[in-house]
């Protein structure tokens, strides 16, 4: 079956929201964007699910099997620095994760289902997610009831630096386990000239540094892929004042839920211990967590299978394990599902990485990805 994907739709629509990034569950304009294209293309849609996020439905009913497509929308508290003529208009925010493309390709894909409706035999879910950066949306999806409408669910995630058009996915582990710990020390304030009288929170926080930073040389075993991360150190308010307060913020990503474990109480551990040494307190809190993404093997070569009939042998599988994060993992914590990605690097080999002012995508290629979700459709809709 000839599949049609309007690739300057994708394009304008992508260009849209680029202009107008929005972080994490504040998504107005965003969700204004998706609602009039849902609309215009009489595919009906509910806000029932999660926060700020949008399930529209495609054969509603239809066979025996409903398959879910993803796409995040949120985007980054970054300063764009491209200089593109669609550059962001909200400052300080930025699609630099590649968002705004994932949502208008879906759309597009959207598009390109509804005019093959009548020989689509199963239904369709296109899910369009608030907050992947921040507190997950996708939990917030899971948690009322999503999975329990949808029987398989796959996503794509476009990557800067590799070739463009090339898609490319990993069987196994997609992407790390990520957790966000915070530590707050409370110690004792005094004046610089009597030290004697104080308990240094600053100088809790640096050891409590150091004690972290042993456990992956000495506590883990070194085959074993993971990053402790402290991002932030942050104490006192005056040179002449030995400090009361510090806190820490730091980042674990890890392979395996059993390592995340260990870590999260050896670390609380060693705050406790170092602060109650110095006759201080410590505090420590999660504050955001994602599961590792693990790729059903089934769904996995359905989606090789599927790139590989509308892009041949660039499609591959052999994506690398990524250490970063995407909260596609609680989808396939309750079904099975699959991501990939998709290479887009642009013609003149000039981009940045994820997460940058400087990131851009070459939309030359924007056309892969819904052709690969509505072949996917096409051959999973009565498996």
């Amino acid at each position: 079956m000839n599949i049609q994907i309007d690739k300057d739709y994708i394009i304008r629509i992508r260009r849209e929201l680029h202009k107008i990034p929005e972080i994490g569950f504040d998504l107005p304009k965003t969700l204004a964007v998706v609602r009039r294209e849902l609309d215009a293309l009489g595919i009906p849609y509910t806000e029932e699910f999660g926060e700020s996020s949008i399930v529209a439905t495609l054969n509603e009913g239809v066979g025996s099997k409903t398959i879910g497509l993803r796409a995040d929308m949120d985007a980054l508290p970054v300063t764009e620095q491209t200089g593109l003529e669609f550059a962001s208009t909200h400052p300080g925010k930025m699609h630099a994760c590649g968002h705004d493309a994932h949502t208008a390709m879906l759309l597009g894909a959207a598009k390109a289902l509804k005019a093959m409706e009548k020989d689509i035999k199963c239904c369709v879910k296109f899910v369009f997610q608030a907050s992947e950066e921040g507190v997950s949306g996708a939990n917030k999806l899971c948690e009322d009831g999503l999975m329990d409408t949808i029987d398989e669910m796959i996503g794509c995630h476009v990557v800067p630096g590799w070739e463009a058009g090339t898609v490319r996915l990993n069987k196994t582990c997609a992407n790390a386990c990520s957790h966000g710990i915070r530590i707050n020390l409370t110690g004792k304030a005094s004046h610089a000239s009597t030290p004697q009288y104080g308990v240094d929170a600053i100088t809790m926080a640096v050891r409590v540094y150091n004690a972290i930073q042993m456990i992956r040389t000495r506590e883990l075993d070194p085959f074993e892929p993971t990053i402790i991360n402290v991002g932030e150190i942050h104490g006192g308010t005056a040179n002449n004042i030995v400090a009361e307060d510090a806190y820490m913020n730091l980042t674990l990503r890890t392979l395996k839920t059993e390592v995340d474990e260990y870590l999260v109480r050896r670390i609380t551990e060693i705050a406790e211990s170092t602060a109650a040494e110095m006759g201080g307190k410590a505090e420590v809190v999660s504050y955001k967590f994602s599961p590792c993404v693990i790729n059903d093997h089934g769904i996995a070569d359905a989606i090789l299978a599927a790139a590989q009939k509308v892009i041949g042998d660039k499609a591959t599988c052999d994506k690398p394990i990524s250490l970063g994060a995407e909260d596609f993992a609680y989808y396939t914590l309750k079904k099975p599902g699959a991501m990939f990605n998709l290479g887009c690097l642009p013609q003149d080999g000039k981009t940045a990485a994820l997460h940058n002012g400087k990131m851009m995508l070459n939309e030359d290629v924007f056309d892969v990805t819904p052709k690969v979700f509505v072949q996917y459709v096409l051959d999973r809709m009565e498996a």
